[in-house]
């Protein structure tokens, strides 16, 4: 079965499943042999970004590596430049098979020892799209402690309720785990900018070096929509704005992009292709993966992109994680109200 991760990567892990019943020990062991196209390093991390493993792995080779007994949680596994978020605990896991760095999709690897992490995959929204993925409600009382709150940071919701929903289905001392405390973070960035709460005030530099805050349009509509020069699917969104900005612009309506490039020049020469003709502005923080993300990634709640927000003439946030023909039926909507 495919792994599920968030859009903005690019290469994902192929995952068969092996059950061998759960090997408990007081350390995490990952062993195995992999075929390579070429040596490949084995990392994991928390997902506070601490190293735990960093091991090069040769083809055929076996290998073993033991780390120090971890709180059963989430953490990023990469093999080579293929990154997963995966659900560990105290047992020794097996990984064997394929492994093909040109070609992900070709890649075959067979896990053992993690058998918890498949339980939390069961329960994983179908939607494709954050904006509209939901939660199973039969799931509590199936999970403990904090799966919980991994199966929220694997899911990427990026709505208030499901992720609500799961915080509250968790106890205390789950709540204080990594991914309890992140899913505790995350539904209280969430709570704040749901429907009808007033938007951040952002100020950020435009192409000529000028200030502009996000209150600078207070008495319009204004549609802000995050992305960056590196993002497939940001750019792909862009151009799917552009007959949306032209059929209905107006007086009463500003779009704004927002670039979370870390450099500048990237921005500048993604802006020159793209040609947009509305407010442009950089945050230099840039886009950041992981437990703290930047200022404006908290501050809405969005932990991918593209995302966009609407916001009224009130500067109230009236639509979330728009994307294609939903952009333009929001304006519609809010024009008509």
């Amino acid at each position: 079965m495919m792994a599920k991760v968030y859009c903005y990567l690019s290469v994902t892990f192929v995952f068969l499943f092996l059950f061998t019943g759960n090997v408990f020990s007081q350390k995490l062991e990952i062993t195995g042999k992999i075929r390579l196209l070429e040596p490949e390093v084995v990392t994991l991390e928390d997902i506070k970004g601490n190293v735990l493993l960093s091991e090069k792995i040769k083809s055929d080779k076996a290998f073993s590596f033991s780390v120090k007994k971890i709180e059963p949680d989430v953490y990023w596994l990469s093999i080579g430049a293929t990154r997963q978020a995966i659900y560990l605990t105290n047992t020794k896991v097996s990984i064997k098979g394929f492994y093909n760095s040109r070609n992900t999709e070709a890649s075959s690897l067979v896990f053992s020892g993690i058998e918890a992490y498949h339980e939390i995959l069961k329960w994983l929204p179908k939607e494709e799209f954050s904006h509209e993925k939901t939660i199973n409600p039969d799931v509590k009382g199936k999970l403990t402690g904090n799966m919980y709150s991994a199966l929220a940071y694997i899911a990427d919701m990026t709505i208030y309720e499901p992720n609500r929903f799961l915080l509250d289905c968790m106890d205390e001392k789950a709540l204080q785990t990594a991914s309890g405390l992140w899913l505790k973070h995350r539904s209280d960035s969430l709570y704040h900018y749901t429907i009808g709460a007033e938007a951040y005030n952002f100020t950020l530099k435009n192409e000529q070096g000028e200030e502009v805050s996000l209150s600078d349009f207070r008495g319009k509509l204004v549609l802000v929509d995050f992305w960056a020069s590196w993002c497939g699917p940001c750019r792909a969104e862009l151009k799917k704005l552009l007959p949306i900005y032209e059929e209905l612009k107006g007086e009463d309506l500003e779009f704004i992009s927002v670039s979370l490039d870390a450099k500048g020049a990237h921005w500048r020469k993604a802006l020159e292709e793209e040609k947009l003709p509305w407010v442009t502005l950089l945050d230099s923080e840039g886009f950041i993966i992981g437990n703290e993300p930047n200022k404006l990634q908290r501050a809405y709640g969005f932990y991918s992109i593209p995302f966009i927000v609407l916001i009224d003439k009130e500067g109230r946030v009236i639509g979330r994680d728009l994307r294609g023909e939903k952009v333009k039926e929001a304006i519609l909507k809010a024009r008509n109200n």
